[in-house]
């Protein structure tokens, strides 16, 4: 039997999607952002209900037994400056409690970066679980990898809270990921025509696997799927079947940290210029033929879609323009992780 949850700091609604792919029913949500209130809006008919954590009375909200928040990550990312609770976006935390203790929802389902648990010396983590244990919930987590569900690698940390004296059952661990035998995998159906190249470059992988398949653009160039370059720290690139982490900042461009994720694709123009603009000791990508050439490969950004299939969403989840999008997707959690752990909770 489905639990009835509700959508906190909903962003874009991968908690929900999550939740309801599980079977689970979502009875209200709170997002702030203007453009993801929107995305919201256009996937599930309805704005959410609540626009500010901070302005909501919690005693008025319908009765629900799961509060799913992915609360801001900002102010504990190693991405950040890592201020944790001195950041106003880290104090969001509190929110949540002060939610949970007029509520006293079953579970509590949160999510948030790896960085967490290690933030000021595992400070930061004990007062979260300290807080959750003064207002009477046992919490119990676990890191899980977007890259076992999708081609992303994607750390993050899980937390359940359950409310003493309910009929909750354990949910962590989930998985053995650590298998060989059980870790999802791409299958690859065959190859292509890589004309003389390396054979890597012409693996075709089944639609069915991890997540579609990730296309290049048109005019012949098609043929790379789901393998991707990425820009490491001394300007070259490297071949990898996951991508590295979708961030907020995406839409910024590349940097010189191995951040930003790229596609490449064998250059079959033998009179494209092969050149690399190296502006501030980063990638340059610009359009038409600006595209950065290194040892025949071009590379381009993920479109808003594929960055989509990278957290798991349908095709056009997002709305907006592309810089919004793409940081819709780096804002989101990974949905397929959501339903996977979703699956777990019940009540008795």
């Amino acid at each position: 039997m489905g639990l009835k949850f509700f959508d906190l700091f909903a962003g874009i609604g991968g908690f929900r999607l999550g939740m309801e792919r599980a079977g689970h029913t979502c009875v209200g949500s709170c997002e702030w952002d203007k453009y993801a209130r929107e995305t919201y809006k256009y996937n599930f008919n309805q704005y959410p209900e609540y626009d500010d954590a901070k302005d909501m009375h919690a005693q008025s909200l319908p009765s629900f037994d799961v509060l799913c928040a992915g609360f801001p990550c900002q102010a504990f990312s190693i991405a950040g400056k890592r201020l944790g609770f001195e950041d106003p976006r880290g104090n969001i935390f509190f929110e949540i409690a002060r939610i949970a203790k007029a509520k006293r929802p079953s579970y509590l389902f949160l999510e948030n970066v790896k960085g967490l648990l290690s933030h000021e010396k595992g400070d930061t983590f004990r007062t979260i679980i300290s807080t959750l244990d003064e207002m009477g919930y046992d919490a119990e987590w676990q890191v899980l990898n977007s890259k076992y569900f999708v081609p992303q690698n994607r750390e993050r940390v899980f937390i359940i809270g359950h409310l003493r004296g309910e009929r909750t059952r354990q949910i962590f661990p989930v998985g053995d990921f650590n298998s060989e035998t059980d870790k999802p995998k791409l299958k690859q159906i065959g190859n292509v025509d890589t004309k003389g190249h390396n054979s890597l470059w012409g693996r075709v992988y089944d639609p069915n696997g991890i997540a579609p398949n990730l296309n290049a653009n048109g005019g012949g160039m098609g043929a790379k799927t789901g393998l991707y370059g990425i820009v490491n720290d001394k300007g070259n690139l490297r071949q990898v079947e996951q991508a590295t982490c979708l961030d907020a900042n995406y839409w910024k461009g590349c940097d010189n940290h191995a951040q930003r994720t790229m596609i490449y694709l064998s250059n079959t123009n033998a009179n494209m210029k092969q050149r690399i603009q190296e502006r501030k000791e980063t990638w340059t990508l610009g359009t038409g033929t600006d595209f950065g050439i290194k040892d025949g490969m071009r590379i381009r950004k993920l479109t808003p879609i594929e960055c989509e299939r990278l957290q798991g969403f349908p095709d056009n989840w997002t709305q907006g323009s592309d810089t919004q999008r793409y940081k819709q997707c780096g804002n989101a959690v990974t949905v397929p992780v959501v339903e996977y752990i979703a699956k777990e909770l019940r009540l008795g």
